[in-house]
Order: C-alpha cells, then structure tokens, then sequence
C-alpha cells in the first residue's frame, strides 16, 4: 500500500510537470505534417518504390495509404524517441537532489526503497503510454486522412501485406520498441540518480545511445560482433515485425539483451540511491 500511495504522489508530480507533455505535443504537431507530406508528394514516392518495375509491369491503383505512412513515420522517427524518452527519467532524481527536497522527503517514515521502486514505476509507465500514443496516433492520423489498404515493404524483394495482417505487426513492433525504449529510460534513471541536474543525465544517455548506435552502423568484424549484446543494436526492430517469416530468434535475443541491461542500470542506480548521502 505505502507503494502504491508513493506511486501516486509520484504520479501527481510528473502530471504537473510542463515537461511531461513536451514528447506528445511534438508528436502530435509533427505527424499530421508529415501525413499531409507524404499525400502530397504522393506520386513521387510511388514512383520511387516501384522504380524500375514501372518498365515491366502495370500498377492500377496507388499504394499510398495510411498503412505505409505509418510504417514510414515510425520507421523514420523510431531512432529519434530515446531523446524524448529520457525527459522525465532525467530529472526523476536530480530534480530532487538539486532542490534538496530529498532533505525532508526521506527523513520521514518511508523506506528508500519504496521511494526508488515507486519513481522508477512512474518512469517505465510514462515510457510505454508514450510509445503507445506515438504508434496508435500515428495509424490514426494516417488512417483518417490517406485512407486504407495493403502495405509494401521491402524484405528478400518486395513484400504486400494484406490489411488484416498489418495491424497486428504495427502492435507486435510496438511492444518490442517499447522494451528497447525502457531500457534507454532506465539508463538515462540512473544517471539521474548519480547527477544533480537534469541537462547531464540526457547528454550521457543520448551520448551512448549514439555511439551504440554508430557500432551498429559501422561494418567492422569487432563491432558485429559486439552488437548483438547492446541494446542499442534493437532500436530499428520495429521494422522487422514486418518480414515474413517473422526472425524470433531476434525478437528473443532482444527480450533477453534489453531485459538484462535494463536490470543491470535498475541495480546501479538503486545501490546508489539506497547510499546516497541526502545531507551532501
């Protein structure tokens, strides 16, 4: 009970908080435009997916719909949510720290461990509605203003994927991103706990996101193989909930990778806070 009633005043004050609502108004402005984009500059995207084929074969119809523009708006800004994932775990701690509310808050009769399971609670719940909203505004949007229809990809050549097999995929993509996006927020928990501002957890956070990206880009035989056991090599997965067969031994390899660092950064910063000298 005492966690759930922490959970709650935790709660409360990222709710009023005007930084909680930075990564969902930048959502909801961005995506409507990039729809209107994409309607828009529909006959030059098509031409630049069908490419060639357009000399051997003939299309009827359009493929331009509110399927493929989802599948490119997530696509495309899927690399660009660790940044907005890390705005409430940066200042979770920190923002205590540096106005010394900690002083007061744990000389009371409440465990540091409640304290810590309750913040890190608010912080993996607001990383998932976030992600949510992101994946289900975005077929929304798309749907409402370009319409139905079968989705293309390209896997192994190019892959048409009837409507009732699209939805399903958007979700399981939406549930492995959403385990890769909770491990860069806890990530970015703990630099929280160590740091007494808000700016230095997400520099170092979007500052290891980034080389763990560059790792993963970058073709040298060490950096293969040390990718696979970073979690950063899993932020594009939501792509591959569109191929056929579906790779789940990918799909596990992710799970037990992101699982293990995501316990991994839980432990240190927990160890941390639990010592942490609150008269420092």
């Amino acid at each position: 009970m005492k966690i759930l009633n922490l959970f709650h005043n935790e709660l409360i004050k990222v709710l009023f908080k005007r930084r909680t609502y930075i990564s969902f108004i930048l959502i909801t402005l961005l995506i409507p435009i990039i729809v209107y984009a994409i309607e828009y500059g529909a006959i030059s995207l098509q031409n630049k997916i069908y490419g060639q084929m357009q000399d051997s074969f003939i299309f009827i119809g359009t493929i331009i719909n509110g399927y493929l523009s989802s599948y490119l708006i997530i696509a495309i800004l899927i690399t660009h949510m660790p940044f907005l994932s890390t705005i409430i775990p940066s200042e979770i701690f920190s923002g205590e720290y540096s106005k010394g509310t900690f002083r007061i808050y744990l000389t009371r009769s409440i465990s540091r461990r409640d304290v810590f399971i309750s913040k890190s609670m608010v912080v993996a719940l607001y990383t998932s509605v976030m992600m949510f909203y992101f994946f289900i505004y975005s077929l929304f949007i798309s749907y409402l203003i370009l319409g139905p229809g079968e989705l293309i990809v390209f896997h192994r050549g190019i892959l048409l994927l009837s409507q009732d097999d699209i939805f399903w995929r958007f979700m399981l993509g939406l549930i492995l991103s959403n385990i890769v996006m909770l491990s860069i927020s806890m990530l970015c928990l703990t630099f929280s706990s160590l740091s007494k501002n808000s700016v230095t957890p997400i520099i170092s956070t979007i500052s290891i996101v980034f080389i763990g990206s560059a790792i993963s880009f970058i073709p040298i035989d060490i950096f293969e193989f040390i990718d696979p056991y970073l979690f950063t090599g899993y932020i594009d997965i939501f792509l591959l909930a569109f191929h056929d067969p579906l790779p789940y031994n990918i799909f596990y390899d992710c799970l037990a990778v992101c699982s293990f660092w995501t316990l991994i950064f839980i432990s240190v910063a927990y160890y941390n806070f639990i010592f942490r000298d609150i008269i420092e």
